[in-house]
């Protein structure tokens, strides 16, 4: 097999797993683009949402002080769980990472590698 032909499979076969985890991906996290506040993603993540929930669609919040800046990564879930009340695994939860109250990213890929350039201990999501 020639080197060309090898690269090309790997490149399809990395297009076609970007592909299904978009496709996989609640359409409101597939919204939020990197840079809006964390107020503007949870209207967002949340259109219509009624009651006193200040964070609707959101499992669980984790906040941590790193070099002096606030991350918090918001646990979202597509039908509005509450960890203590509902039990979702947390593969089936996606973190939206906001920096001094920005999102900075989304998705289990980007959590695991921030974390793990902080030392952040993290529970399995697989």
């Amino acid at each position: 097999m020639n080197d060309v032909s090898v690269r090309r499979g790997i490149m399809v076969a990395g297009l076609g797993a970007v592909v299904l985890l978009a496709a996989c991906q609640d359409k409101r996290v597939s919204k939020l683009d990197t840079g809006i506040t964390r107020d503007s993603a949870v209207s967002v993540i949340s259109p219509g949402a009624k009651g006193r929930d200040s964070f609707p669609n959101v499992y669980k919040r984790e906040r941590y002080l790193i070099g002096g800046k606030t991350y918090e990564v918001l646990f979202f879930t597509s039908h509005d769980e509450k960890e203590g009340k509902d039990t979702v695994a947390n593969k089936k939860l996606v973190p939206l990472v906001f920096v001094q109250n920005k999102l900075v990213g989304k998705g289990w890929e980007y959590w695991d590698s921030l974390s793990t350039a902080n030392h952040i201990p993290l529970e399995k999501h697989q």
